[in-house]
């Protein structure tokens, strides 16, 4: 409920003040929070979180989120038993208790040891799943791709009240993505503006997991007709939007975010199904998104061939007239993970003094212009800024490698929002407004048309 007309409900109260010492007052609390401050790794105050949905992204969350001071699980739930016996593994491995353990998320919510909650289900439940934690009182970590409609996106803005919701769009806590930014393109070294995006990720795989035998679960009851149906849910349309929710709507955010978090104005696109197994979604999508301001962005996702001239799986390039701006978080063509993003500057254009002495590689794009063979490389210096509470200069060793991973981060701002009652930097509003590319996205490769966005699409009245 938080701070509202009715001043603070105990809930609320307990969130902040229960994160303190034995019985220190809340104005303790806050003097804790700001001595803090400056190191967040320093914050050992407590925060309990029950997890719903422990699969393999509910697993990697918890691993993160325990690498932060103070963090516990202590409740967890699945529909499936022996994913919450593994849950439990992450626990004792990472030398900590292991939790209670519900099978219903209902039951979960009527814990009072619980501080938030997070979401790593199948996308169609997210939305049920957090609006019924709001009611309960809880604030709300929940995986991206926010809802599986726009619809319900809204549903859970107008629920949350004066709760925190973060949506876990990761790459925004990546620190390459913020020195990119404020290095490359808020600068004005790429050009006056951003003229032309494309992004991809592709990959050679079915995508199909196969379901674990003998393992009681009541399908039914979640509206999963099958086994297959659950364990390979990104496959059916009536839970996930596919590749758009599922690894499209990563670099959609980013970008979406590098465009001032405005959604585009038009979007067309083509899709189709490769693996003939019955999946019911895309897997092989072209889109085109129109921004304003005249930038346009291509999207492609294939799952038959995974080949990238610059690196593994998926990459973002961003073009204006002074240079292009390549982005490689998930590898590079050189095999060092210290390069994750090359600067190539335009014919005829100078260097700012500070890439005089910037690190750079030679790479041959196979180009017969010089100038597109010597690449300045993304990382350091770092550029002023923070990402959860951390000096960015401080997340990039002296290679330009994250010292953090971006899931840690993740919740060292979650911890932050809930105790310090500090809005996330990717809020509920965020998510909305990164969602929309993603599911417009599929509706536009269904109709087969250019599909106009409407205006005021972000309005919740």
């Amino acid at each position: 409920m938080g701070v509202g007309r009715e001043g603070i409900s105990r809930r609320s109260f307990l969130r902040v003040a229960g994160a303190a010492a034995g019985t220190a007052a809340l104005s303790g609390v806050a003097r804790a929070a700001e001595e803090t401050a400056a190191d967040p790794s320093a914050d050992k105050r407590p925060l309990k979180l029950g997890i719903i949905g422990t699969g393999w992204q509910g697993k990697v969350l918890m691993k993160n989120a325990l690498k932060v001071p103070g963090i516990e699980f202590v409740a967890i739930c699945d529909i499936v038993s022996t994913r919450m016996d593994q849950a439990q593994q992450v626990l004792t491995d990472g030398g900590r208790e292991k939790a209670k353990t519900y099978a219903d998320y209902h039951e979960l919510l009527k814990d009072k040891n619980i501080q938030a909650v997070v979401i790593a289900t199948p996308l169609h439940m997210h939305a049920p799943i957090a609006i019924d934690a709001f009611k309960a009182g809880f604030d709300v970590f929940c995986e991206k791709c926010m809802a599986r409609t726009i619809d319900e996106c809204k549903a859970m803005l107008t629920a949350k009240g004066d709760h925190m919701l973060q949506i876990g769009h990761h790459l925004r806590y990546h620190p390459i993505y913020h020195i990119a930014k404020a290095r490359f393109i808020d600068s004005g070294l790429l050009g006056d503006r951003i003229n032309n995006i494309h992004c991809a990720w592709n990959r050679n795989g079915a995508w199909r997991k196969a379901p674990e035998e003998g393992v009681q679960v009541p399908f039914g009851q979640w509206g999963f007709a099958n086994p297959d149906e659950l364990w390979n849910w990104r496959l059916y349309k009536k839970f996930s939007g596919g590749l758009m929710t599922e690894l499209a709507s990563h670099q959609l955010d980013v970008m979406n975010w590098y465009l001032g978090d405005q959604p585009p104005v038009a979007i067309s696109g083509v899709g189709r199904i490769d693996n003939k197994d019955g999946r019911t979604i895309f897997d092989n999508v072209h889109l085109i998104y129109e921004y304003p301001s005249d930038v346009q962005m291509t999207y492609e996702s294939i799952t038959t061939n995974a080949f990238n001239p610059y690196g593994w799986e998926a990459y973002e390039m961003i073009q204006g007239n002074k240079g292009t701006l390549i982005l490689t978080h998930l590898g590079n063509p050189l095999g060092t993970t210290s390069r994750m993003g090359y600067m190539f500057l335009e014919p005829g254009q100078s260097q700012a003094l500070w890439m005089m002495t910037a690190p750079k590689v030679k790479f041959d794009t196979g180009n017969l212009r010089k100038e597109y063979t010597q690449a300045v490389v993304v990382g350091k210096p770092a550029a002023e800024g923070q990402i959860a509470g951390f000096k960015l200069s401080d997340l990039v060793d002296a290679e330009g490698k994250p010292t953090k991973e971006t899931y840690e981060l993740e919740f060292y701002d979650f911890k932050r929002a809930v105790l310090d009652r500090k809005e996330p930097f990717c809020n509920g509003e965020v998510g909305l407004k990164s969602a929309i590319p993603a599911l417009l996205g599929y509706e536009a490769m269904e109709k087969q048309a250019r599909l106009v966005v409407p205006e005021g699409i972000t309005s919740l009245k």
